[in-house]
């Protein structure tokens, strides 16, 4: 395979996951947005979950495209089979993040969702260990310190995602109180509440998104 491709792949999801990411924030003003009625911001919210998978397949499709790439272009040393493993592992990871949209809000949803955030942390202890290990010792990476260094953010990022999860939970009890009884201070309050919390996480993955893509793009002066 041409590795133009696969530069071209990678900085196709950069764009649809920083772009998905901004359009879940924007869209999320109009489902906290207690002048709108309920019919209005359900429809904002049923946007604003379809628009949050396109971040999501970013984040999982970026790593094994990133690796293959950093394999062919920048010599990292990753055998055939490792790599053929990762991409398996990945492609396993997006069906089933693929299955938790498609199931929303059902029993067999809960359960993906908690295989999906063991597998979350399973990524950030990995690739955030290989990172840091490249970057104070003779890690893997050892020498490509801005390769090393986007595999941290990347890291970072997942644990930004995992931030918002964790302040959001107060979010779908408060919504779902909305559809069916109407505004209440509490209910409002509760959603402004959670928006809130989650917009530092949300700052953060845009920063440390835009950071990965100048590591990328200035690594001969980095590496």
């Amino acid at each position: 395979m041409d590795p133009q491709w696969l530069v071209l792949a990678h900085l196709l999801l950069f764009v649809y996951w920083l772009g998905g990411d901004l359009g879940v924030f924007y869209s999320s003003r109009f489902v906290t947005n207690p002048a709108l009625g309920t019919e209005a911001r359900a429809t904002a919210a049923h946007i604003m979950l379809a628009v949050d998978l396109a971040p999501r397949i970013c984040m999982i499709l970026i790593l094994p495209v990133g690796l293959t790439l950093a394999a062919m272009t920048w010599g990292l040393d990753l055998s055939g089979l490792l790599l053929t493993l990762i991409w398996l592992g990945c492609l396993v990871w997006l069906v089933l993040a693929v299955s938790i949209y498609l199931r929303e809000g059902s029993a067999l949803a809960h359960l993906l969702a908690r295989i999906d955030q063991a597998i979350r942390w399973f990524v950030i202890v990995v690739v955030g260990g290989v990172a840091l290990w490249s970057l104070v010792a003779d890690g893997p990476l050892a020498g490509q310190f801005w390769l090393a260094a986007k595999m941290l953010i990347f890291a970072l990022l997942v644990i930004c995602g995992l931030g918002i999860r964790a302040v959001l939970k107060p979010f779908g009890p408060a919504f779902g109180k909305l559809m069916r009884e109407g505004s209440s201070p509490d209910v409002e309050a509760d959603l402004g509440r959670s928006v809130a919390r989650a917009r530092p996480f949300v700052l953060a993955i845009w920063a440390g998104l835009v950071l990965a893509a100048g590591l990328g793009v200035f690594k001969p002066l980095l590496a």
